[in-house]
């Protein structure tokens, strides 16, 4: 006695297999990296101060993306988007705590100076290990002396 299949058994398998090959397979979720991305020395800090308008801004990041910030204009709380915290942290991971920004030349009287910190270093936000920061710093110190409806970053 031969141990075969009925022939009608083999041609459902066989259409069945086939059919298999021409349906698009579900997307497996990728499993998230194992390499965690390096935190910053938190909470990060902005400080504007002078230029022919008198600036003297500062500005607390924490961890979680909330600011907060005393302007001229009063004190400003706002969340600041993952993207934008992601290009500080980044930038701040190259703050070292004995780094001090140098000073603006004493013949401007009308010298502007916008450091970034974390830890206890601090760095002129034009300084090269810190440059790539410079427009995010520029928008979010843009969102909190100007009016809320025209925020960009910092909501």
């Amino acid at each position: 006695m031969s141990r075969t299949a009925p022939l009608p058994l083999l041609a459902v398998l066989a259409a069945g297999t086939l059919s298999a090959c021409g349906t698009t397979d579900p997307r497996i979720p990728q499993a998230p990296s194992t390499t965690a991305t390096r935190q910053a020395s938190f909470p990060l800090t902005i400080q504007r101060t002078g230029g022919i308008a008198g600036f003297r801004d500062t500005v607390s990041i924490d961890a979680d993306g909330h600011v907060l910030a005393a302007t001229k204009q009063g004190q400003v709380s706002c969340d600041l988007d993952r993207a934008s915290l992601a290009v500080l942290n980044e930038a701040a991971l190259q703050v070292h705590d004995t780094d001090q920004p140098t000073a603006p030349p004493s013949n401007q009287s009308d010298s502007m100076a916008v450091v970034f910190g974390a830890g206890t270093g601090l760095l002129s936000v034009n300084d090269a290990r810190v440059a790539r920061a410079e427009p995010v710093v520029t928008q979010l110190l843009a969102d909190l002396t100007g009016p809320a409806a025209n925020r960009k970053l910092c909501t």
